[in-house]
């Protein structure tokens, strides 16, 4: 009977041997299917990761390029406008001419006060100044001091106590060209602006 009992013990611990080698293997199977799900995953998740932050950063370069291109083209606005404002000084007629600057002492007497006052002109305008003065302000010609500019800059300057009122033609371009460059940006540049 020992040698029987013995290998009934025998077949017994072979069993669960082969039960255990058998457990441990779907233990390990399990393990290693957990595992690869796991490692796919966290693959999946790095390559969703590098994705969004490749696409992050071709984002932001498209952005910055825009950006670039926009800062570009602005400066490019701004010096064709400057351009243009330089030529249209430089084409400022100088002297203004005696009609012209008959027109400007006309707008300058309605600001006159009643007291003394000069009026600096073009050379070679001081006559016409004078008469556009008298018919625009009757008497004042006699309360006018009339300089000569040292050079001609198209135009009437007075000044009357403490009081400067330019003008000359260049004064009155600089008062106007904010509204004048708004509006010609608009014209030149409307391509450029719409989407």
């Amino acid at each position: 009977m020992g040698d029987g009992l013995l290998r009934i013990l025998r077949e017994e611990a072979a069993r669960e041997a082969r039960e255990l080698r058998a457990g441990a293997g779907r233990e390990a199977a399990r393990i290693a299917a957990e595992a690869t799900s796991a490692a796919e995953a966290a693959a999946r998740a790095l390559r969703e990761r590098d994705a969004e932050a490749l696409e992050a950063r071709r984002r932001a370069a498209g952005e910055a390029l825009a950006a670039e291109r926009s800062r570009a083209l602005l400066e490019e606005q701004r010096r064709i406008l400057d351009a243009l404002r330089a030529e249209v000084e430089r084409r400022l007629p100088a002297p203004a001419g005696t009609e012209v600057a008959g027109r400007l002492v006309a707008e300058l007497a309605r600001e006159l006060s009643a007291g003394p006052f000069i009026l600096v002109v073009d050379p070679g305008e001081e006559a016409a100044v004078r008469a556009a003065l008298d018919a625009a302000l009757p008497g004042a010609a006699a309360r006018a001091e009339i300089r000569t500019a040292p050079a001609a800059r198209g135009g009437v300057l007075a000044i009357q106590g403490g009081r400067v009122l330019d003008d000359t033609l260049p004064a009155r371009l600089a008062r106007a060209w904010p509204l004048l460059e708004a509006e010609l940006a608009a014209f030149l540049f409307r391509e450029a602006q719409e989407p």
